[in-house]
C-alpha cells in the first residue's frame, strides 16, 4: 500500500522523538482536521505494521486513560532504515522532549517566536549530546537566540548533572564561535527547579552564567524574555 505524504510525516516525527503520543501527532500534523482523522491514520499505520502502539501515557494522580503512545513498527523501521529493537515501555523522556517541542510550535503559532532550526539529540563536541537544540527568533525586533535544552525527569543524581554541565563547558572552551547557546534544563515541577538552581549556584561562576533551569510550563515565557 502506498503511503501518503502525511503518513510519511507521521512516521518521520515518530522516528525523530523515538516515541510520540497521539496528541503530539494530532496537533503538530493534523491541526486542521477533526480528531477522527488522525485516529484513523494512526490506526491504519498500526495495522500495516508501520507503527507500534506501546501503551497509554500516564495522566498523573487524577487517574483515567491517557493518550496512546506510538513508536515505529517493524515496517516503519525498515522503511526509514532505523536500527534497534521495539521498546516494550512508554519512554517518558522522549514524550517530554516532544512536549517541549510542541510548546515551541504553539508559541510560534501564537506569534511569540519563530523556530528557525531544531534538532533532537544534537552532538555537542567533545562529549555532550543535547536532548533538544533550538534556534529561535523573537518578533517584533527580530532578536535571535539558540538553546541546548536538557529534559530532566528528576531521576539523575547531582554528580551526573555536574558532569553534564562540565561537558558543555568543555564545549565552550573548544568553540571558536562568538556565541554559545545557553544550556536550559527543563524540569517537571517547582521542587526540582529549586533543587537544580541550588546545585547550579555551587558551580564555578563561568558555568553558572551558561546554565538555566525552568519548569516545563514556563519554558516559552522564559525563552522569550531577553
Amino acid at each position: 500500500m502506498e503511503l501518503s505524504e502525511r503518513d510519511l510525516a507521521v512516521l518521520k516525527l515518530t522516528r525523530v522523538f523515538s516515541q510520540v503520543a497521539s496528541t503530539h501527532v494530532m496537533e503538530l500534523l493534523f491541526g486542521d482536521r477533526s480528531h477522527s482523522v488522525p485516529d484513523k491514520v494512526l490506526g491504519r499505520l498500526v495495522r500495516l505494521g508501520y507503527l507500534s502502539r506501546v501503551g497509554r501515557r500516564a495522566t498523573g494522580s487524577k487517574g483515567g486513560a491517557g493518550a496512546y503512545v506510538y513508536q515505529l513498527g517493524r515496517a516503519g523501521r525498515l522503511l526509514l532504515d532505523v536500527d534497534g529493537r521495539l521498546s516494550p515501555n512508554v519512554n517518558n523522556h522522549a514524550l517530554m522532549m516532544a512536549d517541549t517541542y510542541l510548546e515551541l510550535r504553539r508559541a510560534e503559532k501564537a506569534g511569540l517566536l519563530a523556530v528557525t532550526d531544531w534538532e533532537v539529540e544534537r552532538h555537542v563536541p567533545p562529549s555532550v549530546r543535547a536532548d533538544l537544540y533550538v534556534s529561535l527568533t523573537f518578533p517584533p525586533q527580530g532578536r535571535s537566540s539558540s538553546f541546548f535544552l536538557e529534559i530532566d525527569l528528576s531521576t539523575e543524581q547531582p554528580a551526573r548533572i555536574r558532569e553534564k554541565v562540565a561537558g558543555y563547558w568543555r564545549a565552550v572552551e573548544m568553540s571558536t564561535a562568538d556565541y554559545f547557546p545557553y544550556v536550559v534544563f527543563v524540569v517537571k515541577d517547582l521542587v526540582r527547579r529549586k533543587e537544580l538552581a541550588r546545585l547550579f549556584r555551587q558551580l564555578p561562576a563561568e558555568q553558572q552564567e551558561m546554565v538555566r533551569v525552568h519548569s516545563a510550563d514556563e519554558i516559552v515565557s522564559a525563552l522569550v524574555r531577553p
